[in-house]
């Protein structure tokens, strides 16, 4: 508790932002901490539908949906994400880290009922909402194995030596937040068909990003459809504000709608914040401009820090970490890049594991060609040692 306290820091304070520019200090940095990949928590559209939806239905129900009822604009949203994403049904949550709650929890109860043992199979660099969503469950979950990052031979082999087990479970990010890389869905989708265990993906950095169209993980590598259970977020590209969803069969998403606790004990996303995302979807099926915009950021970043031979990871997302090592010279580089105007954040451990310290920079569509070379500029002027092979 003590090393915790020591580790702690105030918080930062934006008094101005979020979008390419935000302040804090009283000046004004370009913005490479924010999730909102395309834009769309400022988009007029966006911002509109919210506003008169606020004046609308006020700020909420104030009370959960089996208690107060579900809007026609929840059930429009849940609608449309299951048909984005190649789902049968979607049910809103808060958040995703309670959609991936109410999944693990729905998951062990129905094992339960049905006399079965649940194995999950879960990838080591998973989000921290999957880790606890499964840890809750510890009682009822018979097996977890962890397999190494990406690694689908020692996958295999783990779902070989539990080949017997009932109900088997495959879990995985989408996008993997740290590292700006996506897992493997077609090989992971092949494993599950192979020993029938269900595929779950939390594609929360991949909705609005990847994809032709901007559906996610699953259409950028051709298996729009074939995922069993997709959770993700309505707080990064769709809109940038709160609320999640899980989008599976509709069996499934009544059963959780029955099941979920998170569902059942909290208060709806609000009504405005739910009619933003509806605005943000509407855009992205109309017009992929922002999705362009994006990409052609992503790419001059992405070629900067090669450029400059800065250890990363290779990929396509906006997500572009650049690995430093040193919990200290992580630090050291955050404050050094905001000297230049850059604000990002250093990531340590115990948010990645120690050893692995670096900024975690994230494009969006609002910034300019003249931000981003801003950054390369400010990462030139400061050269970090390679950590990577």
């Amino acid at each position: 508790m003590a090393r915790a306290a020591e580790a702690g820091s105030p918080p930062l304070v934006l008094e101005a932002g979020p979008g390419q520019i935000v302040r804090i200090g009283g000046r004004d940095l370009v913005n490479m901490a924010s999730c909102d990949y395309l834009g769309f928590a400022r988009h007029p559209r966006v911002v509109a539908a919210a506003r008169r939806t606020l004046e609308d239905w006020g700020l909420g129900n104030a009370a959960g949906r089996v208690l107060s009822g579900n809007t026609v604009l929840h059930r429009t949203l849940e609608r449309r994400i299951a048909s984005w994403v190649g789902c049968e049904d979607a049910v809103l949550h808060g958040s995703c880290w309670n959609a991936n709650a109410a999944v693990f929890g729905a998951l062990a109860v129905l094992a339960t009922q049905a006399g079965s043992t649940l194995t999950v199979f879960s990838d080591r660099l998973n989000h921290a909402s999957i880790i606890d969503a499964i840890r809750a469950q510890h009682r009822r979950v018979s097996h977890l194995g962890l397999y190494s990052h990406h690694d689908t031979a020692d996958l295999r082999r783990q779902m070989q030596e539990h080949a017997h087990c009932d109900v088997k479970v495959i879990v995985t990010d989408g996008v993997f937040s740290m590292e700006g890389d996506q897992a493997p869905l077609t090989a992971l989708r092949d494993l599950a068909n192979e020993f029938d265990a269900l595929l779950v993906v939390d594609d929360s950095h991949g909705i609005g990003v990847l994809g032709r169209q901007g559906r996610g993980t699953a259409e950028e590598q051709d298996c729009l459809g074939d995922v069993d259970l997709i959770s993700g977020t309505l707080g990064k590209a769709l809109g940038g504000a709160t609320g999640g969803f899980v989008a599976a069969s509709t069996d499934f998403t009544n059963t959780l709608r029955s099941l979920s606790r998170p569902y059942t004990f909290s208060n709806n996303p609000p009504p405005a914040v739910i009619a933003g995302a509806l605005a943000a979807l509407d855009i992205l099926q109309e017009d992929t401009t922002a999705l362009h915009t994006l990409r052609v950021r992503t790419r001059q970043l992405r070629e900067g820090v090669a450029r400059l031979g800065l250890s990363t990871y290779a990929g396509e997302h906006p997500v572009v970490p650049v690995i430093t090592g040193d919990e200290k010279r992580t630090q050291s580089l955050a404050q050094k890049l905001r000297d230049e105007g850059v604000f990002t954040t250093p990531i340590t451990f115990p948010v990645v594991p120690a050893g692995e310290a670096r900024l975690r920079l994230q494009v969006t569509a609002t910034h300019s060609q003249t931000a981003i070379d801003q950054v390369i500029t400010a990462l030139e002027r400061h050269p970090v040692p390679q950590t990577l092979a």
